[in-house]
């Protein structure tokens, strides 16, 4: 479920930036085992498109794809 509030501002990918999880999650494919609601405001960056994801994850290769919310993301 895409969010508007701050700082999610309607975008559809989540990175977790916190060093120990250091996983991308899809806002519309959310579950609640994606815990989003514990990622703190400074751990967040919000990206819209698959190919931002995808540029980020060439640059910083230790970001995984979350297991929950990225699976279906993956097949669209």
């Amino acid at each position: 479920m895409r969010r508007n509030e701050i700082p999610f501002k309607g975008r559809k990918y989540l990175l977790d930036t916190n060093p120990l999880s250091k996983l991308i999650h899809d806002l519309d494919h959310e579950k609640q085992s994606c815990n989003i609601h514990k990622i703190i405001t400074p751990h967040i960056k919000m990206y819209d498109t698959k190919s931002q994801v995808y540029l980020y994850m060439l640059l910083h290769p230790d970001y995984k794809l979350c297991k929950c919310c990225m699976k279906a993301s993956l097949s669209e």
